[in-house]
């Protein structure tokens, strides 16, 4: 029973303890209330980091759209291909139709006649024969082409017909008649037509527009609205061709679609060629996965309207803003209860080419070693590019000869081609060799190849018609041995072809290279493509290069991708909110809490914040209670600590403030270790001293004395402070003064200068109101000043020991402002600047050019300003004072004594009083008319006195 007792007893104080021992730790220390702070602060976090995740997982979510997208783009861009493949087929069929006709009738004037005499035949039974030359012999004329006047072949046109009606045939479900395949013709030629007219239309606003003589406004927008219709009727030609190919072929493309996986109820896929975007106009896809989806919400809803504006933006964004390849910002948008997202990217034919294009682009900032190549390569194709001109105008010449003479058989046209292919060699040799001793990373291995090819490789893209595109062109030509082999035989052949000269038409053997197509233009057409290609920069800033042309001239279009992320956005929001309400329940336990448990110590903090209000007044008497021996009590030791350092600090300041400029007492509040090490830099100095000032202060008693100068000085001072100067020290009578020191003023030449002029004008109060008083003698009632000014580097800082330092400037330009101080007695002014002072206020104030000189103890001569008032409103009487006067000092420089006198002295008279500085320059002309300056004389006085 005992021990029962006991354990119950404590177990009692156990209880007893734990009670005493939870409010000491809500109590006593800080950082247990802190971390209770932190609890709340914690949720917070988790709060924020819960919208930080969602935003996260739409990006995410967004990025794995773009890249199941970016599948499906491929694959759609591969189609489009196919598809522009077929059309533009179709078109240039009936384009060569229009050529061969126009060019055959063009052509006919180099054809030649030949008689031949042939012996007369008859047949007999299907045996033709001349029954031994018995019939006799006829004289037959016969037209044989030659080399200007052959064209492209009719065969090839059979040839590239048959190829896409097995296009046709294999793509769609039925077979496609010869009537279906005629209407595809028919809509073909009235294409190439319409586009005709369109471009002649084009043609002519050109010309109107650049020949400003003949401009008829009401005709160009005649012209601009006819091309507009013209442009609508080519769209909707080419938007019925492709759209008849695309229901014939869209079965079968439907069940590959479905084979590789293509979300076609996620993802919508239109593309537009460059000529179907018109501005005003509403744009028409060629392509539209819809036609493969047609129920599903995302291809039900319509979109032209929502979307117009961003394609026509993406167009411009990529043509005159981010750059064919650049990226182009998706538009998000809501459409009937979806969330739907349009990314949009460039689509380009030829992909051969325009990869080649597109590892050269991405190279353009990192070519390392291969940027000496660029300044080799393109030494060689300012040669190369000499080379064209001089052929073409010998083509022409070849061509307008009597006969025709063909250009394999012209040996100008050899040499200049032997030329062009030895510089073209030099270039592949200047690639070969930076391969060789720069190898490239596995990484790079595709850039620096595609630099060495894109000539090539777009060569044969711009003049060969492919059968069936698929893109891997540029696999084949790069992967294996055997392709870049290949391929290479090809631009050799193709490239010797042009060369020679030898036949405007493709040769059967360079046929024979070409399986997969058909040559699409002459010789002569192909030799242009060339030119353009050889002579286009690898890379340049100043000019279209090779990217550039390559990626414009593929160029085809705009893919744009429709993303449905509603359901993926859903999700997200819905954990969202899940996360949102968790977090707002738990943030609220924990504010409440925290607001609890810290009202204990708020209290204390309101008395600290009240007796540092205090302090903040001014009140430097607080006392800040003790806190004990937690954080608070430490802190308040350390403010009442704070407080006392401020009292000695303000004691200190009052003692200083006044001995010592208070812009420099505050600067040394600041950092006294950085005015102590002091530094050089731009100031204006500024001396001032009373003229005569001894013979004043002999006259006046100990009292007038100190009252002069302290009423004097005070008035001075005030002035040089409001104008953003430091006073530096008293001389006695004189006042050093700095300008952009210690903390920096801006214009602080022209302030010190302001400054100048008003003491001046003060000067004259004090005067003024001295002689109305009867106070002081009369010299000190016509007390007169004088001030030098300079700018220039100064050594600045606190000089001196560390027992007794002040705050000073020293160098070359405060010894000149001080002499020019002094210099101003010698020519009767009040206020003698330097040139370098002139300079930076010559645009303000209005002065004088007195002289030029060479003060004591320097060797660069300085030229001497007087600074008379502001430049605003000064009296043309004044102006024409210092207009004569300055005359004069030409004179005077030129060494044309007696004129300069002359000026001089009107220039006194002018002024009606007289004048030291004409005095002093009138005396050196009467003595340079008696003794002649030497011939190297520099017009510069040598002062012998400071």
């Amino acid at each position: 029973m005992g021990t029962q007792t006991s354990n119950k007893h404590s177990f009692g104080q156990k209880i007893l303890d734990l009670t005493l021992v939870l409010p000491k730790l809500f109590y006593s220390g800080i950082r247990a209330k802190l971390a209770l702070f932190t609890g709340s602060l914690i949720v917070l976090t988790i709060l924020i980091l819960s919208f930080i995740y969602v935003r996260q997982q739409t990006e995410i979510l967004t990025e794995s759209y773009d890249r199941e997208a970016a599948i499906s783009r491929k694959y759609i861009s591969s189609l489009v291909l196919e598809l522009d493949n077929i059309s533009q087929s179709l078109i240039r069929i009936e384009e060569f139709r229009d050529r061969v006709s126009k060019q055959t009738e063009a052509l006919k004037k180099y054809k030649t006649t030949k008689t031949l005499v042939q012996e007369k035949k008859v047949s007999f039974f299907g045996i033709k024969t001349s029954l031994f030359g018995a019939l006799g012999k006829d004289k037959v004329r016969k037209t044989l082409d030659t080399y200007y006047s052959a064209y492209l072949s009719k065969d090839d046109i059979q040839i590239l017909e048959k190829n896409i009606k097995s296009q046709l045939q294999e793509g769609g479900g039925d077979s496609l008649n010869e009537k279906e395949f005629s209407k595809l013709q028919s809509i073909a030629k009235k294409f190439v037509f319409a586009d005709r007219e369109a471009s002649n239309v084009r043609k002519r606003i050109f010309e109107l527009k650049e020949n400003q003589e003949k401009q008829d406004p009401n005709e160009i927008t005649g012209l601009e609205e006819d091309l507009r219709k013209k442009s609508l009727l080519t769209r909707k030609l080419r938007s019925e061709l492709d759209s008849y190919i695309v229901d014939h072929v869209a079965e079968s493309r439907k069940r590959k679609i479905t084979e590789i996986g293509l979300d076609t109820g996620r993802f919508r896929i239109q593309t537009f060629p460059i000529s179907g975007i018109i501005p005003g106009e509403g744009s028409e896809p060629n392509v539209d996965t819809q036609i493969f989806d047609p129920e599903s919400p995302l291809n039900k809803i319509p979109t032209e309207e929502n979307l117009e504006e961003s394609l026509k933006a993406a167009l411009s964004s990529l043509l005159e803003g981010v750059g064919i390849l650049g990226e182009v910002t998706p538009n998000s948008f809501q459409q009937d209860g979806l969330e739907l997202q349009a990314l949009y990217s460039p689509h380009f034919r030829n992909p051969a080419s325009t990869e080649r294009a597109k590892l050269i682009e991405a190279k353009r900032k990192k070519l390392g070693s291969w940027n000496g190549y660029l300044t080799e390569e393109r030494a060689i194709l300012e040669e190369l590019s000499k080379i064209p001109p001089v052929l073409e105008k010998r083509l022409k010449e070849l061509r307008e000869k009597k006969p025709p003479i063909p250009p394999f058989k012209d040996k100008e046209f050899k040499t200049q081609y032997t030329n062009y292919a030895s510089l073209v060699r030099k270039r592949n040799l200047l690639y070969l060799t930076y391969l060789k001793n720069n190898p490239p990373s596995e990484e790079d291995e595709p850039n620096i190849e595609a630099i060495g090819s894109i000539r090539d490789s777009a060569l044969e893209d711009q003049v060969l018609l492919r059968f069936r595109p698929d893109g891997s062109d540029y696999t084949k030509s790069t992967q294996s041995e055997e392709g870049k082999e290949a391929f290479h035989k090809r631009w050799d052949a193709l490239r010797h072809w042009i060369y020679s000269g030898e036949s405007e038409t493709p040769t059967a053997k360079l046929k024979s290279l070409f399986p997969d197509g058909i040559i699409g233009n002459s010789r002569t057409e192909a030799e242009q493509i060339l030119w353009k290609l050889d002579a286009s920069p690898l890379l340049s800033d100043n000019s279209d290069d090779l990217p550039t042309v390559v990626l414009a001239s593929n160029f085809a279009g705009i893919i744009r991708t429709i993303v449905d992320r509603t359901e993926g956005l859903q999700s997200i929001r819905s954990n969202r909110n899940r996360a949102v309400v968790s977090a707002l329940g738990i943030c609220g336990f924990s504010i409440f809490l925290a607001v609890f448990i810290s009202g204990f110590v708020v209290q204390k903090i309101k008395r600290l914040i009240s007796n540092a209000e205090q302090v903040g007044r001014g009140d430097l008497n607080v006392e800040f209670e003790q806190g004990g021996s937690d954080e608070f009590g430490n802190l308040s030791v350390a403010l009442n600590q704070m407080v006392t350092g401020l009292r000695e600090r303000e004691k200190i300041k009052g003692i200083l403030g006044s001995m010592i400029d208070p812009v420099v007492i505050g600067e040394a509040m600041k950092d006294l270790a950085a005015l102590k090490r002091g530094t050089e830099k731009r100031v204006t100095a500024f001396f001032s001293d009373v003229a005569g000032f001894s013979n004043i202060s002999e006259k006046l008693s100990s009292v007038e004395l100190s009252e002069l100068l302290n009423e004097y000085l005070s008035a001075m001072t005030l002035i040089l402070k409001d104008h953003d100067g430091v006073l530096d020290k008293y001389i006695g009578d004189a006042i050093v003064g700095i300008f952009n020191a210690p903390v920096d003023v801006e214009g602080h030449c022209l302030k010190a200068t302001r400054a100048s002029i008003k003491m001046l004008e003060k000067l004259e109060e004090l005067r003024s109101g001295w002689k109305k008083a009867q106070k002081y003698i009369p010299d000190a009632r016509d007390m007169q000043i004088r001030i030098g000014l300079n700018t220039g580097l100064a050594k600045v800082g606190f000089m001196g020991t560390d027992a007794l330092a002040s705050y000073t400037m020293m160098g070359d330009t405060v010894n000149l402002a001080a002499r020019l101080e002094a210099a101003g007695k010698d020519y009767g002014v009040s206020i003698l600047v330097s040139d370098s002072v002139y300079s930076e206020i010559k645009d303000s104030i209005f002065t004088r050019k007195l002289d030029l000189v060479r003060v004591k103890g320097k060797n660069e001569p300085v030229i001497l300003y007087e600074a008379i008032s502001e430049l605003k409103g000064v009296a043309s009487a004044k102006k024409e004072v210092i207009g004569l006067y300055e005359e004069g000092l030409t004179l005077y420089l030129d060494r044309k004594w007696d004129a300069a006198v002359k000026k001089f002295k009107e220039s006194e008279k002018a002024k009606g009083a007289e004048d030291k500085a004409v005095q002093i320059l009138v005396e050196r002309c009467n003595e340079y008319k008696k003794t002649p300056p030497p011939a190297s004389w520099d017009g510069v006085y040598t002062r012998d006195h400071k």
